[in-house]
């Protein structure tokens, strides 16, 4: 017969690596939960974790039993606490990986929001630009750009990332005007990067004939955090591609000035991703529905901005910051 205690003990020593972590974490002796992992392995007859003095991890069957097991277990926790009743609000320990690049101000101010609104989830935000594995790493939810290959997930679509071409107004005027795409292969560039080779795509499509130009970026400078990536924009060191999501008070303020306007940069999708299951857990769904709605709601800030003078514009801003202040 299973047992939902040996489980969530299973689960809870391969996403902290070791008993003792695993322990601390379930207010539980050491012994009891080596015990019940042992009874776990012995019910199953299989090895489910190798044991060394340093660490604890899973063996490959182990790790094929966490990957098909927690998203069940979760869903069966779920069931559980809506049948009760006992969970009004949503609660836990909410895990979560986005790329480096996302580390922005207005992040912080959604994440903050969020905390104040779910005060009973405990929230750890990861920024990491390798390879992560959703499920293995212990994470609840991500966000993710470009095409999705793991169906093992949900992919669900927030966005385009809207890529936009900008540059300082005084590197502008030493390399400028720039009236086709071909004109940025001969000058720097600053280029958005990371560990495992992302960087935006290079690939222009005219608004009006769809002729499609690839440019070949020479990166002067080359840099994975978005905020640093911004600076060396705005000291006139290169041209970018950014994306109005992430510059749009600077572009606003004359720091950075759009180019080719009758030109766009290839979109790629923006994805938040999370483990497949009919019931996601309340904490999941409560982030998905709020990230979408803030998102909604600074894309709805942009349109308005469209057709607004600078006054105009900076009232927005204004208003939008100050209603998602904390």
């Amino acid at each position: 017969m299973l047992d939902l205690n040996q489980m969530s003990v299973f689960i809870k020593v391969v996403q902290e690596g070791s008993f003792t972590a695993a322990a601390r974490n379930l207010s539980m002796p050491k012994s009891r939960v080596s015990r019940m992992i042992t009874d776990l392995e012995d019910k199953l007859s299989v090895r489910l974790l190798e044991r060394t003095t340093r660490e604890v991890r899973p063996t490959d069957i182990g790790l094929q039993y966490y990957e098909q097991y927690k998203p069940l277990f979760e869903e069966i926790v779920d069931i559980h606490e809506r049948i009760s009743d006992k969970q009004k609000e949503p609660s836990g320990h909410l895990r979560i990986t986005a790329p480096v690049g996302f580390a922005i101000d207005i992040m912080g101010r959604w994440m903050a929001g969020f905390k104040k609104e779910y005060p009973m989830i405990d929230i750890e935000l990861v920024f990491n630009d390798g390879d992560v594995h959703l499920i293995r790493d212990g994470f609840d939810v991500g966000f993710a750009i470009g095409k999705q290959e793991d169906s093992s997930l949900i992919a669900r679509k927030i966005d385009d990332t809207d890529p936009v071409i900008c540059a300082s107004p005084e590197y502008i005027k030493q390399y400028g005007p720039f009236n086709h795409p071909n004109q940025l292969n001969d000058v720097p560039w600053v280029e958005f990067g990371s560990r495992n080779g992302y960087s935006h795509n290079g690939t222009f499509i005219n608004k009006q004939t769809n002729e499609r130009i690839v440019v070949q970026k020479h990166g002067s400078v080359i840099v994975n955090h978005h905020e640093i990536h911004k600076q060396h924009l705005i000291a006139g060191q290169g041209v970018g591609i950014t994306s109005t999501f992430m510059t749009y008070k600077e572009v606003i303020d004359g720091k950075l000035e759009p180019i080719l306007s009758d030109w766009q940069v290839e979109q790629e999708p923006l994805f938040l991703v999370f483990p497949s299951g009919k019931h996601q857990p309340k904490k999941v769904r409560s982030f998905i529905d709020f990230f979408i709605n803030a998102s909604q709601d600074l894309e709805a800030l942009m349109s308005e901005c469209e057709s607004c003078n600078k006054t105009e514009q900076l009232h927005h801003i204004k208003k939008y910051m100050d209603n998602h202040s904390v």
